[in-house]
């Protein structure tokens, strides 16, 4: 029987965490679309380009849809194959990865730059919140807690330069 090859589209989402300002805890950005709200409260991701890994991608897509800075990778955490009807594709792969940063900013609107990738223009609302009271929705949210852990271990390691 010969191999059967599926045709899909790589997507790479960003949880973007950082430590709550006043206290324990950890918020996480999510991102509104101010002229569509029945988008619903959503992470950064989007699609890769040719060459670009996951990581790479979830980098780049939180920046261009949010303009978060600072950002550093932290791990990929996973995939999830989609079936999907709204692509060129029969099948999406979503692959999730966290990162952090030090942008003191709780909440912003920002504009999506040109980039020739269908988000031109968009204008999001981006906003911290804590990882309990994201509201993620579709399903986005579905390895944000396994990011939790992960993100806690790499805070708690030693600094290199310094140790």
């Amino acid at each position: 029987m010969p191999e059967q090859f599926l045709k899909f589209r790589q997507r790479g989402t960003a949880y973007v965490l950082r430590d709550l300002p006043d206290g324990p805890g950890l918020e996480v950005l999510v991102m509104l679309h101010v002229d569509r709200p029945e988008a619903g409260v959503q992470v950064p991701g989007g699609g890769a380009r040719p060459g670009e890994t996951p990581g790479e991608t979830a980098m780049r897509e939180a920046a261009e849809e949010t303009g978060v800075r600072d950002l550093v990778f932290g791990e990929v955490l996973g995939s999830k194959l989609m079936k999907v009807d709204w692509v060129a594709y029969d099948y999406q792969v979503n692959t999730y990865s966290w990162m952090t940063t030090t942008d003191p900013r709780d909440a912003w609107q920002h504009t999506v730059p040109h980039t020739g990738d269908g988000d031109d223009g968009l204008r999001m609302r981006a906003e911290f919140r804590p990882i309990g009271e994201s509201g993620i929705d579709w399903g986005l949210d579905w390895l944000l807690e396994a990011a939790v852990p992960r993100y806690l271990a790499r805070r708690a390691e030693p600094d290199p330069v310094s140790a």
